[in-house]
């Protein structure tokens, strides 16, 4: 009686194990090592989705009676590499296995693959039906059928085929006839039809005309050169270029060399918003070899793209996070593209960061990994300089002819001159004059809405959330006041809700504000809004960017999705206001961040034939960061940063672990903290493993509420990774269960976002 090994697909502790079934004769053939089944699990035998894990062994008298797989889903499997990157993940992250298996296949297991009906007539068909139209008389062929048969023939010969294919629908358009009438015709024989497979429409994914190799200058040689002698084995390269100077070029030769190999190729991308046009450019050089996967995708779409891959339709994928687990058998290459971005770490459980995957799967299919940004993390900057990566250097921008001047407004200055308005002097003239010359501009301020809070000037009053620990934020277009956290909304009264005076005031700038601003200053231009709330509708990126590449839109005015990855030709300003608001947030990462996404901001001009300015807009003009994304001067930030980093004890110094409570009774979490430092105090006097640490807190997080929960938090660093999960192992295990019951809790080491 042969069995098989199984992970239920429930992620919780207690059936985080695997469960023994029979497997039953009629399954033998079709259940392999990776195979989704359906099993009978529990008192009342409910069917649930397990994973293979083992087969092959027989059992002669179990100790009690084994259940039988039920049956097996097809064409949903987890290779065996992705088996064992699940549970290096379960042990990495310490997650159940089922949830890491999970990662591995489609959100939707039973998703089906889109099928449309088609009709066809082959070329023996053909000839029967010809050859029975010469008959007076044929038994079945009324005159309507001949009509229809006649019809084929005709488009048949007028399209020179020998044989013809047209989806249902269109043939009852074309033949003037119903299905009815051509299912009567597939009974004598003379059609045929069929449910075939037809590819759902992802919008980017469409033919386009293919696009040409550039010639690549000396520091672009040589980068492809370096990891073209790597393409045989795992090496990690940090390729830092200044932005517009060539990266994706390099990539584009490294994948030709790669597909020559029939090998494939993981491409992440960070934003959603950048997915579309980055498809576009590798569609228009490698054709139809191109997926994409990301989270706007629906389940159909994410299981067809996933089924494109698994079966070598695809050879190429282009993504969000969730990309790095593409089912590719033979991976060439992985390239994550502005790796220095935090939405590469994943924020729910399992807490895996897609650069620490891709090295671990380059690792098994002996290929290098392509880091590539033009302000990367200091960890990775740091490892490229320790010799752990492979630095690669592009100092020069590709593209030849166009300058960028950038210049820095302080807007302490602005208010002496008594300018109170969103804009500098300096770059509403710059607006003007580049709407004249028919260019293009780009605004980036990293707030959406229309303003920061409402407040009664009266009183003092302030519209908060009442679920959580902030401001709301004013939105015009409704106007409601909006809390980006929970959601929650309220209408904005015209009087104040406590002193009843008229005296309310919207204080600060979103996006929305922004752009009533500037259609008033310029009625005459074509203005478009990039943010949450106008990219929530499917396509919604996409639509957007397309329009300002095709030159329909004169001013783009956007939060950090149109910050980096864009390559326009014809934008001459940018303006970057509010350069301050990430840089006096409680997190040692926000003059790294600043830094990065001013920088990014600032080459999004002059990356064609035409010049380019960037004004930066700031109260804190002599903030280091600021001064050094004046320049686009990345090591002169990274050797003031680092200083800092080695000072504080931070990161590459340390690994951190932060441990975040979630409670609806606000004394809750910190008990349970203050449980968990005693522990670590006794633990740390009595247990070698655990070494010398830092802990900082327990104290309120940031935003001390959200979504009617009270957060606190507990930092630890410590010197290894290792030593920080044995710690968290320590937590999970010795706290008491009751007072998990009154909380919920996250651990998280090496977070990219401080709570």
């Amino acid at each position: 009686m042969e069995s098989v090994q199984v992970i239920i697909g429930i992620s919780t502790k207690a059936l985080d194990r695997p469960f023994t079934y029979i497997l039953p004769p009629k399954l033998k053939d079709c259940v392999e090592v990776g195979s989704v089944v359906l099993v009978p699990f529990g008192k009342g035998n409910a069917l649930k989705e397990a994973y293979v894990t083992e087969r092959g062994y027989l059992i002669k008298e179990p100790d009690f009676e084994l259940k039988e797989v039920y049956d097996v889903i097809e064409d949903v499997k987890v290779e065996k590499e992705l088996i064992k990157l699940a549970y290096w993940i379960h042990k990495r992250y310490e997650c159940s296995i089922t949830s890491a298996l999970k990662l591995m296949v489609p959100t939707d297991v039973n998703a089906k693959v889109k099928t449309e009906k088609f009709v066809s007539m082959s070329k023996i068909q053909a000839a029967n039906a010809a050859k029975d139209l010469q008959l007076e008389r044929k038994e079945g062929l009324t005159k309507k059928r001949r009509e229809i048969l006649a019809a084929f023939l005709g488009q048949m010969d007028e399209q020179k085929l020998s044989a013809i294919k047209l989806p249902m629908k269109q043939a009852c358009q074309i033949m003037g006839t119903t299905t009815t009438l051509l299912k009567t015709l597939q009974e004598l024989g003379y059609l045929s039809i069929s449910d075939d497979e037809v590819g759902r429409d992802i919008g980017v994914l469409k033919n386009r005309a293919m696009g040409q190799e550039l010639i690549l200058n000396e520091e672009q040689e040589k980068c492809v050169d370096q990891v073209s002698h790597s393409l045989e084995r795992q090496g990690t390269f940090l390729l830092h270029g200044v932005t517009g100077s060539g990266k994706t070029e390099v990539y584009m030769q490294l994948i030709q060399q790669v597909l020559e190999q029939g090998k494939s190729v993981i491409v992440l991308i960070p934003e959603i918003g950048l997915t579309s046009l980055t498809t576009q450019r590798f569609i228009e050089r490698f054709g139809q070899v191109v997926g994409v996967q990301h989270s706007k995708l629906n389940l159909g779409e994410r299981y067809e793209q996933w089924l494109k891959a698994k079966r070598g339709e695809i050879q190429i994928m282009v993504g969000a996070r969730s990309a790095i687990f593409t089912p590719f058998t033979r991976i060439g290459l992985i390239i994550i593209d502005e790796e220095h971005e935090h939405t590469y770490k994943s924020e729910q459980n399992p807490r895996y960061h897609a650069r620490e995957i891709a090295i671990k799967r380059s690792m098994d299919h002996q290929c290098p990994v392509i880091l590539g940004s033009a302000t990367p993390l200091i960890e990775s900057y740091y490892k490229a300089q320790a010799g752990q990566y492979t630095l690669l250097e592009l100092n020069k921008r590709a593209v030849v002819g166009s300058n960028r001047k950038v210049t820095m407004i302080d807007m302490r200055h602005e208010l002496e001159n008594g300018n109170t308005s969103i804009l500098s002097h300096d770059l509403e003239q710059a607006i003007a004059k580049a709407l004249q010359k028919k260019e293009q501009i780009i605004l980036f301020i990293n707030r959406r809405g229309f303003a920061n809070f409402v407040s009664c000037r009266q009183c003092g009053f302030v519209y908060t959330c009442k679920h959580c620990d902030v401001s709301m934020t004013y939105h015009a277009n409704n106007k409601r006041m909006i809390c980006h956290y929970c959601g929650y909304s309220l209408p904005v009264n015209k009087t104040c809700p406590e002193c009843g005076s008229s005296y309310l005031k919207a204080f600060g700038a979103g996006t929305q504000k922004i752009h009533a601003y500037i259609k008033k200053q310029f009625p005459e231009a074509n203005i478009a809004r990039m943010d949450q709330d106008t990219t929530q509708k499917k396509h919604g990126h996409e639509i957007i960017l397309n329009a300002f590449d095709q030159k329909e839109i004169d001013i783009l005015i956007g939060t950090q999705m149109i910050a980096k990855g864009h390559d326009f030709h014809n934008v001459s300003v940018v303006g970057v206001l509010a350069a301050d608001l990430s840089l006096h947030i409680d997190d040692f990462r926000a003059a790294e961040r600043t830094f990065q996404l001013v920088t990014q901001v600032i080459g999004r001009t002059g990356r064609g034939e035409v010049d380019g300015h960037a004004y930066i807009q700031t109260y804190s003009p002599d903030h280091f960061a600021l001064t050094h994304a004046l320049e686009e001067n990345y090591l002169g930030f990274y050797n003031e940063e680092i200083l800092f980093r080695r000072a504080m004890i931070y990161p590459p110094f340390c690994h951190i672990l932060q441990l975040i409570t979630f409670s609806e009774h606000e004394e809750s979490g910190m008990k349970f903290l203050n449980k968990c430092l005693k522990m670590l105090e006794h633990y740390g006097q009595n247990n070698e493993q655990l070494g010398d640490i830092i802990v900082l807190g327990p104290a309120k997080a940031s935003i001390g509420k959200v979504k009617g929960k009270y957060r606190h938090r507990l930092l630890i660093k410590g010197s290894s990774y290792r030593q920080l999960t044995n710690i968290r192992k320590e937590l999970y295990n010795s706290i008491d269960s009751k007072i998990k019951n009154e909380l919920q809790m996250h651990v998280d080491i090496n977070p990219m976002i401080m709570y």
